[in-house]
């Protein structure tokens, strides 16, 4: 695939130049570096599921139509986060009502990030780099790790998957001695990894 192929400092300038000049892969490749971690974000506001995928795809629709404006991935990141708050923003707006929400969340109106909302954006870039690992893990430590995050505890997954308990919990402990393994030379996520604790255990 083309998008493999950025990955040094050089290929990431050529990326961003792929990207002004309009290659749709280059886009293609922003959108998987991007995609899930602005989902997480915008679920920190909204946590209707369907809502905070479609606000994020707003936001990518966005970045495109400005494309050429762009000169490093840095404000590429932060564009797309702004734009996904300030969306966020607006459809709480729009379901609370102006004088509810002025009321309400009166520290929201602005157009930058306050450092509450950065807390949000590096949890949800590390949290999108868990949810990546856990989706390498073999098929069934896979579906049990997703459960897992989803909430559901060691009887409910186990009625889910037709399984015993006793089995979701070994095929629960042997994912996370994986995981640990894969996210120790990343010391920001095994802290993460340690804040989501009750969610694998």
């Amino acid at each position: 695939m083309h998008t493999s192929v950025y990955r040094t400092g050089t290929e990431e300038d050529v990326l961003l130049k792929d990207f002004r000049d309009g290659d749709t892969r280059a886009m293609r490749h922003i959108f998987q570096l991007h995609w899930k971690p602005q989902v997480f974000f915008a679920t920190r506001f909204i946590p209707e599921q369907d809502i905070a995928e479609d606000i994020a795809s707003e936001a990518f629709l966005k970045l495109w139509a400005r494309r050429e404006g762009f000169f490093s991935l840095g404000s590429v990141r932060s564009f797309l986060y702004t734009a996904t708050r300030n969306a966020c923003v607006d459809h709480i707006r729009k379901i609370k009502g102006v004088k509810t929400f002025q009321k309400e969340f009166a520290l929201l109106e602005h157009d930058r990030l306050e450092p509450s909302e950065l807390t949000e954006v590096v949890r949800a870039e590390l949290l999108a780099k868990v949810m990546a690992s856990i989706d390498l893990l073999p098929n069934q430590y896979r579906k049990v790790m997703h459960l897992s995050t989803q909430g559901m505890d060691t009887d409910a997954i186990a009625r889910e998957m037709n399984l015993s308990p006793k089995i979701v919990r070994n095929y629960k402990a042997r994912a996370i001695n994986i995981l640990k393994k894969d996210l120790l030379d990343k010391p920001s996520l095994v802290v993460l990894f340690s804040l989501l604790g009750s969610h694998f255990l």
